[in-house]
């Protein structure tokens, strides 16, 4: 018996050790690529920034604890400032033998500035519930006139005209085209995000979709709720971001 547990114990250092020399190197081929990336587009990188985690209010942020940003990067993309960063929370849960499991949450997230704060709006998808079972159990969203946009995607905003004002049916066709990731509008921010790591050529893809949804809002929105005109301050590339 005693020997068996020595085995187990052995084999289980073993195991431990090679999963952490494992995700040791995964990290190492992450800063890498990013690192790589950043010079390739004359961003800057830094392996760590803590402080974004506490810069912005909604998913996937203020939840959970032993928040983390790596992997940063910051720039002008196509004359928009941008960050883009690993980010992860984690969550706790107690089974009935008081036994405490730990759950790690990640997410890529990218962020343009606005050129001008604009109203609350958060696109995302629908998810495994479709629209009339959300709505049944009160989870209303913004409804439109495609269908199939309604089936796809939830909209919601602290002014349902706003929202109507900003998804136009180009932005549908945009969205229901490459609609990939959530995303919401908060601020002078355009914060975009997904589950799990994503890789240098996902984050440029998700640049682009960005950029466009900026360029889809009408100039009408930005004059009535921004106070702005969007196409002389869209042209800068300064970089906000810490």
């Amino acid at each position: 018996m005693q020997s068996s547990t020595i085995l187990l114990v052995a084999v289980a250092v073993v195991v431990g050790v090679g999963l952490f020399f494992v995700n040791y190197y995964r990290e190492k081929k992450r800063r890498e690529q990013f690192s790589g990336l950043a010079a390739q587009q004359g961003w800057s990188y830094v392996p760590s920034n803590p402080s974004l985690a506490g810069q912005w209010s909604g998913t996937p942020f203020q939840t959970g604890d032993n928040w983390h940003v790596k992997n940063v990067l910051s720039g002008p993309y196509n004359g928009h400032p941008m960050v883009a960063f690993d980010y992860s929370y984690q969550t706790h849960t107690t089974n009935g033998r008081g036994q405490r499991r730990t759950t790690t949450h990640r997410f890529g997230v990218v962020v343009m500035q606005l050129p001008g704060a604009l109203p609350h709006l958060e696109v995302t998808h629908e998810g495994i519930f479709g629209g009339a079972v959300a709505n049944a159990f009160g989870f209303r969203d913004i409804q439109f006139e495609s269908e199939q946009f309604n089936r796809a995607f939830r909209v919601k905003a602290d002014d349902e005209r706003f929202g109507h004002a900003v998804v136009t049916p180009r932005m549908m066709e945009l969205l229901l085209a490459r609609g990939e990731i959530g995303w919401r509008l908060e601020g002078n921010s355009l914060v975009g995000w997904s589950k799990g790591d994503h890789d240098p050529n996902q984050l440029m893809s998700r640049l682009d979709l960005l950029q466009q949804v900026i360029g889809n809002v009408p100039p009408y929105v930005w004059r009535d709720y921004a106070g702005i005109d969007p196409r002389p301050q869209q042209a800068h590339g300064d970089t906000p971001y810490p």
